[in-house]
């Protein structure tokens, strides 16, 4: 089982927030074909767009949905603060914290992983949001702002240290965005760094790379993005060989001939 905070998950395997992709029907999906917690899509901490149509559909969740996680972005501390407050007050039972997205129109904002260069912001935005809420707080982020400064071993320090409950960590620094292989050398320093379960992410497409993402790691799970579309059921493949070694079939289009 996977702990965070006061949490518990049957699952090893997390859905990553993705923008435009990880809505309420898809989250559904992944949760019913074995994913353990999904996170809804990005909310940008700004005030002025607090009750916007886009944030309101990000923020949607119904009965059927099971743990209801919101992530955050934005560089400011208060602003952040009192969105994670705001989406606590509407149900959400886990605020996640992006550091992670290298898209050009959030790093122009000096948010998401444009964060990593600065080390001080960081550590006042996770304890201005973990001061703030009395649910568990998480942070998403890479492995640096470069390869020739990959500093995701202090990030995660200060992130143990500030009350973050558990940490998803993509295998790539800002830089990199999504080119290359995702390096897993810098997560194992990491997991042996922190005492909070961390999850790793990039590059994990199928059981058996999320086992052995796994095992030289020794990362609490995994942490499924871009390998997922098209494939929900990849969640429960995962998890399935996880826990007992064993691979379940893809589901079988009768159609076809």
């Amino acid at each position: 089982m996977l702990k965070i905070g006061q949490l518990t998950f049957q699952s090893h395997v997390a859905l990553a927030p993705m923008a435009g992709i990880t809505d309420l029907p898809f989250r559904k999906l992944c949760g019913r074909l074995g994913a353990g917690l999904t996170v809804g899509e990005m909310i940008h901490s700004s005030p002025e767009l607090r009750n916007s149509r886009k944030t309101k559909l990000r923020s949607c969740f119904d009965q059927d949905e099971g743990l209801r996680s919101v992530q955050i972005v934005g560089s400011d501390p208060g602003y952040m603060a009192e969105t994670a407050k705001f989406n606590e007050d509407g149900g959400a039972q886990l605020i996640d914290i992006n550091m992670g997205c290298p898209a050009k129109k959030v790093l122009k904002k000096a948010a998401g992983s444009a964060l990593l260069s600065n080390e001080k912001l960081v550590k006042d935005i996770l304890q201005s949001v973990v001061n703030s809420v009395s649910i568990p707080v998480t942070l998403k982020f890479r492995t640096g702002p470069c390869p020739e400064e990959r500093n995701g071993v202090r990030i995660a320090q200060v992130a143990e240290n500030s009350g973050i409950s558990g940490l998803a960590v993509h295998g790539r620094t800002r830089e990199c965005k999504f080119r290359g292989n995702a390096e897993y050398a810098t997560i194992s320093k990491i997991v042996g760094a922190v005492k909070i379960p961390v999850l790793a992410n990039g590059d994990i497409d199928s059981p058996e790379k999320a086992m052995a993402v796994m095992s030289d790691t020794g990362a609490a799970g995994v942490m499924l993005g871009r390998s997922v579309l098209g494939r929900p059921w990849l969640c429960g493949q995962i998890d399935q060989y996880i826990r007992t070694g064993a691979s379940i079939c893809p589901p079988h289009n009768k159609g076809s001939s």
